[in-house]
């Protein structure tokens, strides 16, 4: 049986006259949400972008091209979150009051629809990465906070997110759909473990709160398809009391309920879509993510998506799957 194919596409200048070039340039950069780029030279300029969609709409292109700055903000972008891998060239990100010195090997992030420049002084190559705003918890990676930056590279996890782009970056082209249901899971956690703490702490008044909160949403998303999951089991797990886990959603405007709630819809969501649980009937995914009632778990379903299970798998993969 044939791979499920991503949407892709590839550009390059050398299709392009060098009068119309800069223009261009700017146009496809705009095609990928990030903001218009002044090129040191525009005759000699020579630019290449390869960019594959993953099946819950991320973005991911890789760019090759001459040295620019990259400035402004993409208005279309506005409640993503944008993140780079820079594989080789000469870096500075600037969000206008802070020079960031970079390497290679450096991740850097920032919101989308917020001004920042990346100014690069030779020829380069990085990954550029585009997160949707429905695929963000708001409360534990939030835009509106969240400050363009660089991800320390002293940190552990964040070498091993490194290399995991830099090997998307070196097979991109070849990546199925399948393939990307796994990338799209550890991309979000690696996210959301390195960003969240900078991003939502002010929702908590201080940086211990916050990343509290967020040690309890990892202890949640680890036995989420457990239907006796409750306040009380994930309050033992991190020896709190129920009350303190309560008094944490109410700070982040949920309740326990709420979030244990989306965020299982959301695992429903990934597995309608993919073509790897296309074996799976919509019952059994409702069952593997903690719901035990087929009829509650359509009706929330529809009121979190505005679609049904049945209507949004067959959007998905293109097809009626009994």
């Amino acid at each position: 049986m044939q791979a499920e194919a991503l949407k892709s596409w590839k550009w390059s200048s050398d299709q392009i006259g060098s009068t119309e070039r800069a223009d261009a340039w700017s146009d496809t950069l705009n095609r990928i949400s990030m903001p218009g780029a002044l090129l040191q030279t525009q005759r000699e300029f020579h630019g290449d972008i390869c960019s594959v969609v993953s099946p819950l709409g991320i973005e991911f292109s890789l760019l090759e091209a001459s040295p620019q700055t990259i400035s402004g903000r993409c208005e279309n972008s506005s409640g993503a979150v944008w993140l780079a891998l820079l594989l080789s060239g000469t870096y500075e990100l600037n969000d206008g009051g802070r020079c960031i010195p970079l390497q290679c090997g450096d991740i850097i992030y920032g919101p989308g629809g917020r001004d920042s420049t990346l100014e690069v002084t030779d020829e380069f190559r990085l990954l550029y990465v585009n997160i949707p705003a429905p695929l963000l918890h708001p409360r534990l990676l939030n835009p509106v906070t969240l400050q363009p930056g660089a991800l320390p590279t002293q940190a552990g996890g964040n070498r091993v997110f490194a290399a995991m782009l830099a090997s998307i970056a070196d097979n991109l082209s070849e990546l199925t759909a399948v393939q990307m249901r796994p990338i799209e899971m550890s991309l979000s956690e690696f996210i959301i473990a390195g960003l969240a703490e900078e991003s939502s702490f002010r929702s908590f008044g201080n940086v211990a709160r916050s990343a509290h909160f967020h040690r309890i949403c990892q202890a949640i998303e680890a036995v989420l398809g457990d239907p006796e999951l409750s306040v009380r089991s994930i309050a033992e797990s991190q020896n709190a009391s129920s009350r303190y886990v309560q008094k944490l959603f109410e700070e982040a405007e949920l309740s326990f309920g709420q979030y244990v709630r989306q965020r299982r819809l959301a695992q429903c969501r990934k597995d309608l879509a993919s073509a790897a649980h296309r074996n799976l009937s919509i019952l059994d995914i409702c069952f593997r993510w903690g719901f035990n009632d087929a009829a509650h778990f359509s009706r929330s379903f529809r009121a979190e998506f505005g679609v049904t299970p049945r209507e949004y798998r067959q959007s998905q993969l293109g097809r009626r799957l009994q």
